[in-house]
């Protein structure tokens, strides 16, 4: 039985040696549906294993159960029609005999030779129509190797993160890029370690919400990192918005937005709002119990809302699960598309898009690029959408002003101490660095009302009289 991935793929136990196919990003069960009885004779183990660590964890699990004799790796129609970095990774590898993927196992020469050797001629890539033909050509029935061999595992270093609230986290950001960001830096700093479903480690923040206030749609701020194209960008926004899948995709995010039971949610937020602009009822729900209760996984995105103010439509979207480093930077250019799309057909303006992940998380395949984020200086800072402050003594003692964004009077404050009036504007902060700037003006104050200095505000306080 496989030992890794063992609760995504399916094993054949009845079968004594046959083939594993490898299926990218489409369901093993659905894949299986598809196979004639003669294939499904001759097919050992069907699973998805498309990561750095997927790779991995093929080779491990091919270790442990050499009755898997034969590999068929199935090309994602869904990525342009081209066999996947992935794959070619994989092809190189066997080729070549070198480990250009970060190892998760500790491999000797002699095991690399060994299963290079055997494999590089024990391998295919084909389509998934052409999947029973393909299998149907494979004759092999004897194992690749005579004993199983559990290869030791790589133990995991990067566990020195900081105690934290354990739930509840907030960025604000004016761009995509610029959220993705500081929520890496949260992640590698606060994170949790712990495992995953897909026996691989995980550093995870419980509810990370993310706040988009001005992405460019036209300009996308994620261009070229990660290698991200904006033609992909393109294609993902569609996909949020196309209720047509595949037979051999279980679902896709626009199939359940746009056909859930045969109703489209799209056009239901649309009317609502239209109908009545205050509604709290724009809802629209990606996760469905009546499939979901009965299988392993479901959708990792659960729920949009839209709500309106002042003539302003704010998005909402709920995460399950959220790969912060990688899937992160895609799924929220279709959140925003979707808001986009909203606005045109109500005539509404942009507001701020918000996505709130139950399980914020990077995986072990990741975290040597989080430390990039997490050992560099990115700054958090944000202005105060409540408003600034205006510092001033007297002879009287110490007065704040606050000024909502437009320069409009909100609020005084008077005291003759710093912890006096800390005590009643911190309520009228919204973020910590506006905080920390705060505290200080008004302990420059107090000390300058209290020795009869003059105090400017934003100017270092000279101590002499």
């Amino acid at each position: 039985m496989l030992k890794y991935y063992k609760n995504t793929v399916l094993y054949n136990d009845n079968i004594k040696t046959g083939i594993g196919i490898i299926t990218g990003w489409k369901k093993p069960s659905l894949i299986k549906e598809h196979l004639t009885n003669e294939s499904l004779d001759k097919t050992k183990t069907i699973g998805t294993l498309y990561t750095k660590n997927g790779i991995n964890y093929i080779i491990a699990n091919l270790f442990l159960n050499p009755e898997i004799n034969h590999l068929i790796f199935l090309e994602d129609s869904d990525i342009k029609n081209t066999i996947s970095e992935s794959i070619k990774t994989f092809l190189y590898f066997l080729e070549t005999e070198e480990i250009t993927f970060q190892e998760k196992f500790h491999y000797s020469k002699e095991n690399i030779h060994e299963f290079c050797t055997y494999f590089k001629n024990h391998i295919s890539v084909v389509a998934s129509k052409n999947l029973n033909e393909e299998i149907n050509k494979i004759s092999s029935e004897t194992n690749w190797r005579k004993e199983p061999l559990e290869l030791e595992a790589i133990k995991i270093e990067n566990t020195e993160t900081l105690t934290s609230e354990k739930q509840g986290f907030m960025v604000r950001a004016n761009t995509v890029k610029e959220a993705w960001e500081r929520s890496l830096k949260l992640i590698g700093t606060y994170g949790n370690l712990k495992l995953s479903d897909y026996d691989e480690n995980q550093l995870e923040l419980i509810n990370l919400s993310i706040i988009v206030k001005n992405e460019n749609l036209t300009s996308p701020s994620m261009i070229g990192t990660l290698e991200i194209t904006e033609e992909e960008l393109r294609k993902y926004e569609e996909s949020l918005l196309d209720k047509e899948k595949t037979s051999d995709i279980k679902y896709t995010y626009g199939g359940r937005f746009r056909n859930f039971h045969g109703i489209d949610q799209l056009e239901y937020m649309v009317k609502t709002l239209k109908n009545t602009q205050y509604s709290r009822r724009a809802v629209s729900m990606l996760w469905d119990p009546n499939l979901e209760a009965n299988h392993n996984e479901g959708p990792c995105l659960n729920l949009y809302q839209a709500v309106v103010q002042d003539n302003l439509l704010y998005m909402t979207a709920y995460f399950r699960s959220n790969d912060i480093y990688n899937a992160y930077p895609r799924n929220i250019y279709g959140i925003l598309k979707i808001q986009d799309e909203l606005c045109q057909r109500l005539n509404l303006e942009k507001g701020y898009v918000n996505t709130i992940a139950c399980s914020a998380h990077v995986y072990e395949r990741n975290f040597e690029d989080l430390k990039a984020f997490t050992e560099s200086n990115i700054l958090f800072c944000e202005e105060d959408e409540r408003g600034y402050f205006f510092v001033e003594t007297s002879e009287d003692g110490i007065q704040v002003t606050l000024y909502n964004r437009e320069g409009v009077e909100q609020k005084e404050f008077q005291g003759t101490s710093a912890n006096t009036l800390r005590d009643a504007i911190c309520f009228h902060t919204s973020n910590i660095e506006h905080a920390f700037y705060l505290g200080q003006e008004i302990a420059k104050a107090e000390i300058a009302y209290k020795n009869n200095l003059p105090y400017i505000q934003d100017k270092e306080l000279i101590l002499k009289k």
